[in-house]
């Protein structure tokens, strides 16, 4: 039925331990009672009256729980929960005016053992002609009830608890759930602004790799189609690879060899160019493409044709950290990062490390890149990626 989809598993387990200790504490009162106090003895019957108006205040329960608490914890509405509350309040409130305490049966007393004294105040035997006393044959253990007496305030403040705590446990898990369900949604957007963030990168090295390609074209038509290979396979990668949360430290190590090749082509005999890497890469993770801006913008704009140009880089793991350092001169033109900007790098940065990275720029008489993230733990299961890159 479509209310009970309201309720988690675990809130009807909360409920259920609940109501077993209602249940069960006063039945081993009873027991106990029995045990020491000699003028008590245990009777089933006795629980049975005990028992009797709790299973009322179970079944007030149950409808609260799934008919009237929905109306306030799920649908807010919280005039039509007070009326449906009202009204079981007051059902309540008349059953137990009407129904009173429960007692225990009368003790039926035959007449043929009722004895009466004679003049001296022995026992006579009763006498079958004489008149059967009225009202001596059935004994009761109360009166004539009153319109409300400490059983039904007892039992109405019962009630009044069982609902709330019932309102409460509701109330928790729905929070509960209502964070875990704001927590994974916040988890996707990060992915879909992550994913988005990427497919700005991504067309932004294609446009200035297929400049490069184009300007090789009229030099060295043949180096021009071995670059169309490359980028070919590159663009693999970044179809295909990139979507990872991590890549290998030597993953990303190929990738810089490749982008460097792919534009050293074009700036050979201009640009002093070099790559200081590891001489044994560890097995760490670094998030995909998270230098290759830095390196797109030294060769970007780190060149120049009237004057010596150096673009250098280095790589090493240390204390942990994955260190990336760049340093280039300048053309004249002042550093930008285009349509992916540095604001790009730098949120791609928050969303993948939080405050676990840190990036230091220089734009003073050189360019200078300083990012420090840390070395995430990656799995053999990148071995296969691995090898891809390493066929680029």
């Amino acid at each position: 039925m479509k209310w009970i989809k309201y309720t988690s598993r675990q809130e009807t387990y909360a409920n259920i331990l609940l109501w077993s200790v209602m249940l069960i504490v006063p039945l081993v009162g009873m027991v106990v009672l029995s045990s020491v106090d000699n003028n008590h003895e245990f009777h089933w019957h006795d629980v049975w009256h005990l028992l009797r108006p709790l299973l009322v205040i179970l079944l007030a329960f149950l409808i609260h729980n799934y008919f009237i608490a929905p109306e306030l914890v799920y649908k807010q509405h919280r005039g039509r929960y007070l009326v449906m509350l009202s009204v079981l309040l007051v059902c309540f409130i008349a059953y137990q005016c009407t129904t009173g305490p429960p007692g225990k049966p009368g003790m039926q007393i035959p007449t043929e053992h009722i004895a009466t004294q004679d003049h001296l105040g022995g026992p006579v035997a009763p006498r079958p002609d004489r008149p059967r006393p009225q009202g001596l044959g059935t004994m009761h253990n109360r009166g004539s009830k009153p319109l409300a007496g400490p059983h039904d305030f007892t039992m109405f403040a019962l009630l009044v608890f069982s609902l709330g705590a019932n309102l409460g446990i509701k109330l928790y898990f729905k929070t509960q759930h209502d964070h875990s369900h704001l927590a994974e949604l916040e988890k996707e957007n990060l992915r879909q602004e992550l994913t988005y963030l990427r497919y700005q990168v991504n067309p932004h090295f294609l446009m200035n790799t297929l400049n490069n390609i184009h300007a090789l074209v009229d030099i060295d038509p043949c180096e021009a189609k071995a670059s169309i290979v490359h980028l070919s396979k590159f663009m693999r990668y970044l179809l295909y690879e990139s979507e990872a949360e991590y890549i290998s430290l030597q993953q990303a190590v190929d990738l810089i060899h490749q982008y460097i090749s792919l534009m050293s082509k074009r700036y050979a005999q201009k640009v002093d160019i070099s790559f200081i890497e590891p001489d044994h890469v560890p097995n760490v993770g670094i998030a995909p493409l998270i230098v290759m801006p830095f390196i797109e913008n030294a060769f970007k704009h780190g060149v120049s044709y009237d004057k010596p140009s150096f673009i250098h880089m280095w790589l090493k793991v240390e204390e942990g950290n994955v260190c990336f350092g760049c340093v280039n001169s300048k053309n004249g033109v002042k550093h930008e990062y285009g349509g992916v900007g540095l604001a790009n790098v730098r949120k791609r940065l928050e969303l993948i490390y939080g405050e676990r990275y840190s990036l230091n720029i220089d734009d003073a008489e050189n360019y200078s890149v300083t990012l420090i993230v840390p070395a995430e733990p990656i799995s053999m299961a990148t071995g296969e990626s691995h090898n891809l890159t390493k066929n680029i």
